[in-house]
């Protein structure tokens, strides 16, 4: 039995076969005709390569390039916003892994030696921001403590002061409490400032006041006691590495830092703007390809046009052939090729069964495939690497949806916020690859939690998840927490650590817009940390509704 294909075979009919057979009386115009259209052929099956091969992926690995690049500014944005070592090291591995990423993709696809200089001073640039953050995060730990210290010797000197007033010290012999008292006060708002000047004025007016206290201390009673406080006091706040210099130099390695955190993000802002012209010039340079070849194929059916002039019936024949069959075709593909650059639905509606149909089936499968790797990149976007569940971005298009929908229907929206209880002690005790797993355990047993399907579940960051709840009221929000509630429970994660559990448990914060009272996105995650804060402040592993917050 003949298969499908091989009748397909059997009944195709070849260009070149019908080509052979006419060029008995005419070979000659036969070869020059021949040539004319092997050429035009060939020149859009060039383009056609061309755009399969190279100019489209350079456009998608361009398109990935830029992903990583917007992803590396987030991270360098939140090594600048680090509060701690933890935090920081957190972005640092970030940033890490997308510059590693961006290097991988240039040197793969696109082997461009500006685009490695240019990966690479961003990575020169990053270490030294990097640096500065280290350095600043030192300089506030250190300013801590000479604030904790600071407070000490004042606690000292006023138990000391407090010792002497019980011997009878007269109010005369009080100023050089006061003066300790006012200096202190002053070492308290200079914590707080953020301007390098006001410091300095500062600093200028602590030599005044250690003076005062000087003379104080020696016309009061206890002068020796007091002035070696007073000495004590003038060290921790002026002299060399103490507060007031350590105070100066976090202001100048914050401001540097500041510049620094500019400059990297102008570099990634310049690496992204030359990848869009990287594919904008990719673009063009198919159009002009485009174009020579149409202007080609112009040049060459004009020439065609003459010879069959000439020609006799049997030329005639096979001009109405050549016309109907393959220039109208030929014409049809390059303005399904046309459209389809310019977004247009593109189907293969050509008839035969030939060389153009295999090209126009090939471009039109070859085109269907890029756009199902580009639905697949967006929804890639949109999902959490480690617990394949939506990200923070998924999260912010479904709630504004979500609300919005319930603005027409005049139907309620629940936001249930969640933490993870002690998850910092887990990762200390357990690792942070046994914390990875449980987030992921924690995202599975929520997300089977839901029974709806409209109900929708979102890494919020971290350890936080976030539930939004579609036509869902307080009621109805406050029972599907305690069933979340349960089922991570059940889930039996083992926790050692946690102090109100031995295994893993959430704290849930609460918050409902409705027809009553319309909440914007932020406006319900912001009630709804509040309603969690307030869970946690309860003693965790529950759930806190803002309402309750309000009746507090």
């Amino acid at each position: 039995m003949i298969s499908a294909i091989d009748k397909s075979r059997k009944h195709r009919i070849s260009l070149n076969r019908i080509f052979s057979i006419t060029s008995g009386g005419m070979l000659l115009l036969f070869l020059i005709l021949t040539w004319l259209i092997y050429s035009s052929l060939m020149g859009f099956k060039t383009l056609l390569d061309d755009i399969a091969d190279e100019s489209l992926p350079n456009i998608v690995f361009s398109s990935k390039l830029y992903g990583e690049s917007s992803r590396l500014l987030e991270a360098t944005q939140q090594l600048s916003k680090s509060n701690s070592d933890a935090s920081k090291r957190l972005a640092e591995e970030k940033v890490e892994q997308y510059l590693a990423q961006l290097k991988r993709i240039s040197e793969q696809y696109f082997k461009n030696e500006f685009l490695d200089v240019q990966l690479n001073i961003i990575s020169l640039e990053i270490a030294e921001f990097t640096a500065l953050i280290k350095k600043n995060l030192l300089i506030n730990q250190q300013i801590s403590e000479k604030e904790k210290a600071i407070y000490r010797l004042f606690t000292l000197s006023l138990a000391f002061e407090s010792n002497v007033n019980d011997f009878g010290q007269t109010k005369e012999n009080s100023f050089w409490a006061m003066q300790l008292s006012k200096t202190i006060v002053n070492v308290s708002r200079s914590i707080n400032m953020n301007r390098l000047q006001e410091v300095r004025d500062l600093f200028r007016q602590f030599n005044t006041d250690l003076e005062l206290l000087r003379q104080y201390a020696q016309q009061e009673t206890n002068s020796s006691q007091k002035l070696k406080l007073t000495n004590n006091l003038a060290q921790l706040i002026v002299q060399e590495e103490g507060l007031l210099p350590l105070k100066i130099l976090q202001l100048r390695t914050a401001g540097r830092a500041i510049g620094r955190e500019n400059f990297v993000h102008n570099l990634i802002q310049d690496f992204g703007r030359l990848l869009e012209y990287s594919a904008k010039e990719t673009e063009e340079k198919i159009t002009k390809k485009m174009a020579a070849t149409i202007n080609k194929a112009e040049s060459e059916t004009s020439i065609i046009g003459v010879a069959l002039i000439v020609g006799v019936i049997f030329l005639i024949v096979l001009i109405i052939f050549i016309q109907k069959n393959i220039m109208a075709r030929l014409d049809m593909l390059n303005t399904m090729v046309k459209g389809k650059i310019k977004g247009q639905v593109m189907s293969a509606n050509l008839k035969g069964n030939d060389e153009i149909t295999d090209i126009a089936n090939s471009f039109v499968l070859f085109s269907e495939t890029i756009e199902q790797q580009n639905v697949k990149l967006e929804q890639m976007s949109l999902s959490d690497g480690l617990t394949n569940i939506a990200n923070r971005r998924a999260l912010d298009i479904r709630l504004l949806h979500d609300i919005e929908l319930s603005i027409r229907k005049k139907s309620y929206v629940a936001v249930l916020l969640m933490d993870v209880d002690f998850f910092k002690l887990y990762n200390d005790n357990y690792g942070h690859a046994a914390g990875d797993e449980c987030l992921k355990v924690i995202a599975h047993t929520i997300k089977h939690a839901l029974k709806r399907n409209s109900d929708f579940i979102a890494r919020y960051g971290g350890e936080e998840f976030v539930c939004v709840l579609p036509d869902t009221d307080l009621q109805g929000a406050e029972d599907i927490a305690q069933q979340i509630l349960q089922s991570v429970r059940d889930s039996k994660v083992q926790h050692k650590m946690s102090a109100i559990s031995d295994v893993v448990t959430l704290s849930i914060g609460i918050a409902v817009s409705g027809p009553d009272k319309v909440l914007m996105p932020e406006q319900l995650l912001n009630q709804s940390d509040k309603a969690l804060y307030l869970a946690k402040s309860k003693g965790r592993n529950q759930y806190c509704t803002y309402s309750a917050l309000d009746n507090n």
